[in-house]
């Protein structure tokens, strides 16, 4: 996973670029530097404030982009959710 670029390279706001380092991945799928999650699905980096948290099988949730997002899923915040299927 280190040294991958982020989603956010495309906008000019990846702070890893800006600075000149690779992605800060200890945090596992959070890149420290630019927020970024990996999506479960696709492995596409995603900006925290574009993820889509869905619930998975098991209680929890899992965070997907919206190129993942299928209409079986369902998004835990349940006022997202209700907009969504408006």
């Amino acid at each position: 996973m280190n040294g991958e670029i982020c989603t956010n390279v495309e906008n000019d706001t990846c702070t890893s670029v800006e600075l000149g380092e690779m992605p800060d991945m200890r945090m596992g799928d959070t890149c420290l530097l630019c927020l970024c999650r990996e999506c479960w699905r696709c492995d596409k980096r995603i900006d925290l404030d574009c993820e889509n948290n869905v619930k998975d099988a098991h209680g929890g949730y899992i965070d997907i982009c919206d190129d993942c997002l299928q209409d079986a899923d369902i998004l835990e915040d349940e006022e997202l959710e209700a907009d969504r299927r408006a």
